[in-house]
């Protein structure tokens, strides 16, 4: 009788845990980035139309500086950020709420394929300053 020795028995085992363990973990990552992303990008895109449309001179003129600034940042991003409202007037203490929204990765395999299925609200009010002085 012939007993099997277990030589090299280490190395297959350890890239099979390498493989069962750190790849899930890889896709995770690679997947939550886009998401956290587009949340990210779409909170400051609101906050930034919001006080675009705050320091403008009049109403018509805050809503072009506000869709301007949605316009550049879509430039910059493979994604679109919708400016879906964009509610208030410019009267001393009123309060200006800007709202964009973003397509949701669902699942994403980067540079395979990609299921936009939710879309993200992000909201952001700013406060006209009391002490304006208008033209």
């Amino acid at each position: 009788m012939r007993w099997r020795t277990e030589a090299g028995a280490v190395p297959v085992e350890f890239a099979a845990a390498i493989g069962m363990l750190l790849l899930p973990v890889f896709v995770f990552v690679v997947t939550i980035a886009p998401v956290v992303e587009r949340r990210t990008v779409a909170g400051r895109a609101a906050a930034e139309a919001a006080r675009a449309f705050v320091v403008a001179d009049d109403v018509a003129g805050g809503e072009a500086a506000a869709r301007s600034l949605i316009d550049q940042i879509n430039a910059g991003h493979p994604f679109t950020l919708t400016l879906s409202s964009l509610t208030g007037d410019l009267d001393r203490g009123s309060v200006i709420t800007a709202t964009v929204e973003v397509t949701m990765p669902v699942i994403i395999f980067p540079g395979v394929i990609e299921f936009d299925v939710a879309d993200y609200t992000a909201m952001h009010e700013e406060e006209v300053d009391l002490f304006r002085s208008l033209p």
